[in-house]
């Protein structure tokens, strides 16, 4: 089935405030990542000090709130080779579209992401979200620590239903509920660059994240039917 979904038509009446946060991760550990208030953003050379040595794998990340309160996310990755000054670029360029003077709109934001962080890089512009890999459920931050479920790939025939969804994600009990972070859907992407956005897929009572399938089912079927 067509894996081609353009992200703002879906989402751009749904995220009508900048980003609450921004963040930097390296080798993918979210736990341990470097996170700042859109106002409060680092200078270029505070840039250079936080990525220094560790350029192989960097990413960045933007967070912000749908209406109704779920969260919502995008990042992007660039993989490459130590001390490459291209790795501070990136970075550097990216979270600066964070600025919440500079917003305008979901799509307007992602116009200037892409073009700071693909342009300049040796990417083509126009590519993100052109090329839907997979789609996973996990718990946010934990990616690497805890059970991550992929619940559709490109080579997949068809969507599973609601029911079919809720009982494959039956038999993670830590996905159920959680005093972790909230549980998310997130929809990957490998070209140009990697990157990729999530949803919340869970409901938080006194502490504990838990998933709700009738949540994150619809979310499925909006992202992936054209």
């Amino acid at each position: 089935m067509g894996a081609d979904i353009i992200l703002p038509s879906l989402l751009s009446d749904k995220v009508t405030a900048p980003p609450f946060r921004v963040q930097i991760a390296f080798d993918g550990n979210w736990m341990e990542a470097c996170r700042f208030r859109p106002e409060e953003l680092p200078s270029a050379e505070m840039t250079r000090q936080a990525v220094a040595g560790r350029e192989t794998d960097v990413a960045v990340e933007f967070c912000f709130k749908l209406q109704g309160g779920d969260n919502f996310f995008f990042g992007e990755r660039r993989i490459g080779i130590k001390n490459d000054p291209r790795a501070v670029e990136f970075v550097h360029d990216a979270i600066s579209c964070g600025g919440p003077r500079e917003w305008s709109g979901l799509s307007d934001f992602f116009s200037r992401l892409e073009g700071a962080t693909t342009d300049r890089h040796g990417v083509e512009k126009g590519q993100f979200f052109r090329d839907l890999e997979n789609v996973e459920v996990g718990i946010t931050d934990w990616w690497h620590r805890g059970d991550v479920i992929e619940v559709w790939k490109k080579s997949d025939a068809a969507i599973p239903t609601e029911d079919q969804l809720r009982e494959q994600l039956a038999q993670y009990p830590a996905i159920q509920v959680n005093a972790i972070n909230f549980v998310c859907l997130e929809f990957n992407f490998r070209q140009p660059t990697h990157h990729w956005f999530g949803i919340e897929i869970s409901n938080c009572e006194r502490g504990a994240h838990k998933l709700d399938v009738s949540k994150s089912h619809p979310w499925l079927l909006a992202c992936l039917l054209r």
